[in-house]
């Protein structure tokens, strides 16, 4: 049996272990104890150091003592590194602390280290670093154990548990911090001997562990649950100290998945004699899965903050924590949720699904509300602001105030959440139509991915303006019209694009009735040329259609019809390993001029909505969700096809518009919803569908159909495409219109 040598008498943990291991020796670290480690007969040795200069001490270090705390705490541990014969080594532990964490936070810090908490975290990230430097050259298995609060040892004068039932017992007083906001993890002595043991029975992977429950009380709580007298205790605020400190169990669960902690509540219990007991409950668990541990952040603890979080609770969304920039109200509560800086968001944003952050202080003058957003959209996806002033003396709503969970409420869809699509990493890829609705949303997606290159054009100069604004120059902006052969190809060829997704059209159904020949222009025309410079270029080409397509009756619809058969007919003449592909989907919920939109304007000025009739039905889904299924097609290996997304059941319009007046009644009571029925419009149709007579889908996945025809498609357009052009330069509508119905 190997021989575990603990170095390190006085450790508190040193004792639990006396309890846990068979074949052990305890020593203290001087020399004499070093020459008989190396005489040892044990041909193999485990060492677990728990030797370091004493915690209890460390507020009472001052700079007299320092060589003596360099000593205890990394000169003696090098020393028996450098004398011990490394062949009879075969495992190390390292008892660490989680006071490493607070490094990152305050190693550039100038204010002053009073508790020497900063001088003590150096020297155990040093210690170490010092350790797997030694092992990873000697080969040696190495655990460097981060431990967090312990407690379940009554002579550890260390321990906040330990120390908080002493002064109890005696009736002395406390030092609540901070009013006891800050949330910290905390393991009993035992379990983590327990550990200890199983790592040198095991062999185990090398590297760093966090020793802790992985659940987070906040220090207020425990206080509250021993009844401590609230007259001994002494409140010291603006104290800085990290806010919270949980373990990562994700590595120890792996090595040990069906370890049991002991229970922190079964323990106060006990040690305080409680008779009425109510257990606490941890704030914070720490977790790797983000879809378990998510939630919203509001920027900003001040009226308009509170506000919106009572909002947020009438929606059932949850709000994780607030930030706020006053480092006073840092470590503390506002209605129940914790207050922390910006810097402990970033840290916490790799153990969170954070889904939005709303940005809450209409204070602000422009230019700081805009440093803030450009801050918050470096590190977050989804960031919501309100207008200046607007939470508080306004009652108008806007698409943007809306919450997507809200609106998936309204549309009766499920929530979603964005996943990486590795497939974009390396794409150059150009966005027509970028200004719009759907062109903007798909740039900014395409920056979340990560796409090596974006350019996107539009010929709209408002439109782009507001897109550089909005994606803080994230991509390649390009003025000008997609029918514009040669600028297209220069475009093309200059940022070597490898993937076109053409979203630009003219969408508006009334309008579109009225102005046949642009409807041709840009929704065939615009289509046509961009497939040609796609083969030309050999370009893989995503169009972007709609449910108007399906059974056309509308301009819009024949138009758009005419522009999938373009590119399916141009598909089968591409290169082989290239796709012209199509996306069909319903309306985008608030996309610019739709029917929300128009709804909205007319419910914040207290006007009847107008309603085409009760029972017309849309299919609707949020841009975001839209979007990211149509780059998820991208993934898809299919040539020539049109996919259709998912858009769940059609929605009654009128209902929309009611559920959109529910919400103006949550911000002003008064408001009374009224409607004008005016009837269907020209080109319009009570019920959309997403397949025509002639087609059927096929499942892909849960989220994606295909489209299949149930008859051959007409192919050779050629014809049909030269007498869209006679007509269109002859300005001839009629002769045009009847063409166009001819080929669909």
């Amino acid at each position: 049996m190997i021989k575990t040598i603990i170095i390190g008498k006085r450790s508190v943990l040193t004792n639990s272990l006396k309890r846990q291991l068979n074949n052990f020796e305890i020593i203290s670290q001087n020399d004499e104890n070093l020459e008989n480690i190396q005489k040892s007969k044990s041909k193999k040795i485990n060492l677990i150091f728990n030797n370091f200069f004493p915690s209890s001490k460390l507020n009472e270090l001052s700079p007299n003592y320092f060589d003596k705390f360099s000593e205890l705490s990394i000169l003696r541990l090098s020393q028996i590194l450098t004398k011990l014969n490394k062949k009879k080594i075969n495992k190390i532990i390292y008892t660490s602390s989680s006071s490493v964490y607070n490094i990152s936070q305050n190693i550039n810090s100038t204010k002053a280290d009073n508790l020497n908490r900063v001088l003590y975290s150096s020297f155990k990230m040093s210690a170490e670093k010092l350790i797997k430097n030694f092992c990873d050259k000697n080969n040696i298995n190495y655990y460097i154990m981060r431990i967090f609060n312990l407690y379940g040892d009554s002579n550890d004068n260390f321990s906040f548990i330990e120390n908080l039932i002493k002064k109890k017992k005696r009736n002395e007083k406390i030092k609540l911090i901070n009013n006891g906001a800050s949330i910290r993890d905390f393991i009993h002595v035992d379990d983590v001997s327990k550990i200890y043991s199983k790592f040198l029975e095991n062999k185990f992977k090398s590297g760093y562990y966090d020793l802790g429950t992985g659940k987070g009380y906040s220090i207020k709580s425990i206080v509250d649950l021993i009844n401590f007298d609230q007259k001994n205790i002494t409140k010291v605020n603006k104290i800085e100290e990290l806010s919270n400190s949980i373990a990562n169990t994700f590595e120890i669960k792996k090595q040990i998945p069906n370890f049991k902690f002991k229970d922190l509540n079964l323990y106060l219990k006990k040690k305080n004699n409680l008779s009425k007991f109510k257990k606490i409950k941890p704030i914070l668990k720490f977790n790797k899965n983000r879809n378990i541990q998510s939630g919203s952040v509001i920027y900003g603890a001040g009226f308009a903050g509170k506000a919106i979080l009572k909002e947020l609770i009438k929606i059932n969304e949850d709000v994780i924590f607030y930030i706020d920039d006053n480092p006073y109200k840092h470590n503390t509560f506002l209605n129940g949720v914790p207050i922390i800086s910006y810097e402990n968001l970033l840290e916490l944003k790799n153990y969170f699904n954070f889904k939005k952050i709303y940005l809450a202080i209409p204070s602000l003058n422009k230019e700081k509300q805009n440093f803030i957003i450009k801050k918050l959209k470096k590190n977050f996806f989804d960031v919501r602001f309100l207008p200046e002033k607007k939470f508080l003396i306004s009652d108008k709503i806007d698409v943007n105030d809306l919450n997507i969970n809200e609106i998936n409420d309204i549309l009766k869809r499920k929530q979603f959440y964005l996943k990486k699509i590795k497939k974009l990493r390396k794409q150059n890829i150009l966005v027509t139509g970028a200004a719009g609705t759907i062109g903007s949303e798909i740039c900014r997606q395409l920056i979340f991915q990560k796409t090596k290159k974006v350019v996107g054009i539009d010929k709209s100069e408002i439109g782009i303006y507001n897109l550089d604004k909005k994606l803080n120059n994230k991509i390649t902006y390009c003025l000008g019209d997609v029918n514009d052969s040669k600028l297209v190809d220069k475009i093309v060829k200059k940022n070597k694009i490898n993937l076109i997704i053409h979203t630009a059209a003219y969408k508006h159904v009334n309008i579109l009735e009225k102005n046949i020949f642009s409807a041709v222009k840009n929704n065939i025309f615009a289509t046509k040329n961009l497939c040609d410079v796609a083969i030309r270029n050999s370009c893989n080409f995503l169009f972007i259609s709609t449910d108007k397509a399906a059974n056309p009756k509308s301009i819009l619809g024949i138009t758009k019809k005419i522009a999938e058969q373009i590119c399916l007919e141009y598909s089968s003449i591409s290169d082989k390993k290239k796709f012209i592909n199509i996306v069909r989907f319903g309306n985008v919920f608030g996309s610019s001029g739709s029917a929300i939109t128009n709804f909205l304007d007319q419910i914040n000025n207290e006007k009847p909505v107008t309603i085409t009739d009760k029972k017309a039905t849309r299919f609707f889904m949020t841009i975001q969700e839209a979007c990211y299924l149509v780059l998820q097609t991208i993934n898809i290996k299919k040539k020539g096809e049109i996919f259709i997304l998912n858009m769940g059941k059609p929605v009654k319009i009128f209902q929309l518009a009611k559920d959109l007046a529910k919400i103006k009644n949550r911000i002003n009571p008064f408001y009374n919803f009224s409607y004008k029925k005016i009837g269907l419009q020209p080109g319009e149709k009570l019920h959309e569908t997403l397949i025509d007579n002639k087609e059927i889908k096929v499942k892909l996945s849960d989220e994606i159909f295909l489209v299949k025809s149930k008859q051959k498609i007409k192919k050779n357009l050629t014809n049909s495409i030269k007498l869209i052009y006679e007509y269109y330069d002859k300005l001839q509508s009629k002769k045009l219109l009847k063409v166009l119905k001819k080929i669909i």
